[in-house]
């Protein structure tokens, strides 16, 4: 496939033409292939785990597994064990447990998480960027957002007091939340990237809602892996690049936005030399990477914003109503934050003092072990065969999921009743949220964890601190919130939340 140029505010008919015929031809080459090797891929293998039975050809488990994802796994580990292996959407997937997950992790250079990702979200492809473009990310934000975090923690907290201001103000209802939750995180997630961005509103809104105008494009159910996954991620890269999308939108504003201060920081290191004190935030370390590549520092910033924008309001999201659905918890809650609250000498907490929300924090954590899907994090084999320690094989290019529901709620692991949600399980653990262990998966395990985590859950927690400092926080109606169910993933729901000022706190 030919890598594109990136900065295409809008792909002319040429260019479409040329993608459709791109993907006309891989379409006849992996019907080719595929009919040509399906008999083959799915009975003459090794010592592989069990092909659960299915009904219906072709179809296989595809209907089970996407609408009652919770219920079907777990009959299916009742009756087959620890590992088990579906037909979804014309592949084979292999699903383990508690007991043979840590081998994916553990041996990270035979599984890849971002290999069976780029299948289902090819985030490269949509920018028209070779695969390997982003694997500088990881260190950034390992760098700037977890090892620098005591740089930015001043400056998370003065951000997120004004988008709190600005957004909820003296009380409103959110419905639904996630929309202005987006825009409360985007503020501070702009300060980390550079101060000068933080208040610029246009910007801001561009960090806020470019993930809401891509999500459209990652709804297609994959029914093409019927035929190739390869031809799936085809067809995303190429719908997404013909159509006339949003998104391209943001991308133009960003990079419109980003380039004056590239271009002003440049000269002054030229100008300056070894005298120029460089910021500490993000941009100057995509500086540092790319120096005047504005589309590179501007694909960069986006893929920034998937990991720190959108999962964090979610996380948020998904925290707060759980809050609301649990006033039994809600007066040791409000003290611990009161208690912090009156020990403050200065105009923002340490990370220290940040620490010591525990009761916080722990809810926080207990959310992220909820809400989980019931079989995630795929993770893709690449070498010839990996053999697991129970004896099974699973070939090359075969995604393996894990049973996380499942592990999250084991009363062995956490606890009685551990399917029901206890704000306050995980102090006598003292596990901090972002803490990731074998039995807690929300940010993966092993080598390739997260890396923004510790700046994740700190910003929900200084978040959350403020806002239950601020308002009294109900459900606008009656009934419990629960969560919705897209496929296999957990999202939170649409349903509203009323935020009302308090009048003596803060």
């Amino acid at each position: 496939m030919t890598i594109l140029c990136s900065n295409k505010p809008f792909p002319n008919d040429k260019y479409r033409a040329s993608e459709l015929r791109s993907f006309a031809e891989i379409t006849i080459r992996e019907c080719h292939l595929s009919f040509g090797m399906s008999e083959m891929s799915i009975w003459a293998q090794p010592n592989e785990p069990h092909l659960v039975y299915y009904k219906y050809p072709i179809i296989g488990h595809t209907i089970d597994y996407h609408k009652e994802s919770t219920k079907f796994i777990k009959e299916c580990h009742e009756k087959y064990g620890e590992i088990f292996s579906l037909y979804v959407f014309g592949q084979i997937i292999t699903i383990v447990g508690g007991e043979l997950s840590p081998e994916i992790f553990k041996n990270h250079k035979e599984f890849s998480f971002n290999a069976a990702i780029d299948e289902f979200f090819p985030l490269h492809g949509f920018m028209g960027r070779p695969r390997e473009f982003l694997s500088g990310l990881t260190t950034i934000v390992q760098r700037n957002l977890s090892g620098d975090l005591k740089f930015y923690t001043n400056r998370v907290q003065g951000q997120l007091l004004k988008s709190i201001d600005e957004i909820i103000g003296d009380g409103k209802v959110l419905q639904p939340p996630l929309k202005s939750l987006q825009l409360l995180v985007a503020k501070p997630v702009a300060a980390a990237v550079a101060e000068e961005f933080t208040d610029d509103k246009e910007l801001i809104n561009s960090f806020a809602y470019s993930v809401n105008d891509i999500s459209s494009f990652l709804s297609f159910p994959p029914i093409l892996h019927f035929i190739s996954p390869k031809l799936h991620q085809k067809f995303l890269i190429t719908f997404f690049r013909i159509a006339n999308n949003p998104f391209v939108d943001h991308r133009e504003t960003i990079k419109r936005k980003i380039t004056p201060v590239v271009k002003k920081r440049l000269s002054e290191m030229k100008k300056l030399d070894g005298a120029y004190t460089p910021p500490v935030d993000i941009l100057q370390n995509f500086i540092d990477m790319f120096g005047d590549d504005i589309d590179s520092i501007t694909d960069y910033i986006i893929s920034l914003i998937f990991a720190a924008v959108h999962t964090t309001s979610t996380s948020l999201n998904s925290i707060l109503q759980e809050f609301v659905n649990n006033p039994q918890f809600h007066e040791e809650l409000l003290e611990e934050q009161k208690q912090l609250f009156k020990s403050k000498e200065n105009d923002y907490y340490t990370i220290e003092q940040i620490s010591k929300l525990e009761r916080l924090d722990s809810m926080v954590r207990e959310t992220f072990r909820l809400y989980v899907g019931a079989s995630t994090l795929p993770h893709k084999v690449l070498s010839p065969y990996y053999t697991f320690s129970s004896g099974h094989q699973v070939p090359k290019g075969r995604n393996v999921y894990i049973r996380v529901k499942e592990i999250h709620n084991d009363d062995k692991i956490h606890g009685q009743n551990s399917k029901e949600f206890n704000a306050f399980r995980h102090l006598e653990s003292k596990s901090p949220a972002s803490r990731v262990e074998k039995n807690f998966l929300t940010f993966g395990f092993g080598k390739h964890a997260c890396p923004g985590r510790f700046f994740a859950v700190n910003e929900i927690k200084i978040a959350l601190h403020y806002l239950l400092l601020k308002y009294d926080i109900r459900k606008v109606g009656d009934e419990k919130i629960n969560p919705l169910m897209k496929r296999n993933p957990t999202f939170p729901s649409v349903e509203g939340l009323l935020f009302e000022k308090r009048k003596s706190i803060i």
